[in-house]
């Protein structure tokens, strides 16, 4: 694995020291451990509640809490990884920072379609934060249903997204954003302990 070894030489090539270094590895790692899961695209708060909930603790960290790293920090971590190529960087969501480890090339429809799904007080989804239907987006954007469906199923053929038929209606899920939802309240619950 070419993350896990030669410390000096990676962190000499990315412009990071060892604590970047260290934390970039842990955030590749839970990446593509989720992949399967969320296609690629996970959010910041999400990394690090899974982070935290592991215990992750950095050799290499400044401080005398070897457990310490902020949402800022794995972002500069991921901005470091994307000098590798492979398709890591972050992009803004609605009001989320999401994390994209995969190649694909998503443009302002395919987050235009996160931000509807992101909406958890339904303002423009008719559901729960996390899903959305055709109808929602075309509401939303004033899109065509072609134009609608097209963004949806790059999300779904690439496993951002999965398709539930409910009732004779199609019904796309993000996992990376109800997941979102949860693992912010969980992390800001631990940031409240740490005070």
């Amino acid at each position: 694995d070419p993350l896990s070894s030669e410390k000096g030489f990676w962190g000499n090539m990315l412009g990071i020291g060892e604590f970047y270094y260290e934390l970039a590895v842990k955030v590749a790692e839970v990446c593509m451990a989720s992949k399967s899961r969320n296609g690629g695209i996970i959010s910041v708060a999400e990394v690090r509640s899974i982070l935290m909930k592991r215990g992750t603790k950095f050799k290499f960290a400044e401080s005398s809490n070897k457990s310490k790293y902020s949402r800022e920090d794995i972002i500069t971590a991921v901005g470091k990884l994307s000098k590798l190529g492979g398709g890591f960087r972050t992009m803004d969501v609605g009001n989320s920072v999401m994390i994209i480890s995969v190649p694909t090339e998503l443009d302002n429809d395919h987050m235009e379609v996160m931000k509807i799904a992101q909406d958890s007080d339904g303002q423009y989804s008719t559901g729960i934060s996390g899903r959305v239907t055709v109808d929602d987006v075309k509401r939303v954007t004033k899109w065509n249903d072609e134009r609608a469906k097209r963004a949806l199923d790059l999300l779904l053929g690439k496993g951002m997204a999965w398709l539930d038929v409910y009732g004779g209606e199609e019904i796309y899920w993000f996992p990376s954003v109800w997941k979102e939802e949860n693992d912010m309240s969980i992390a800001d619950a631990n940031d409240e302990n740490d005070l």
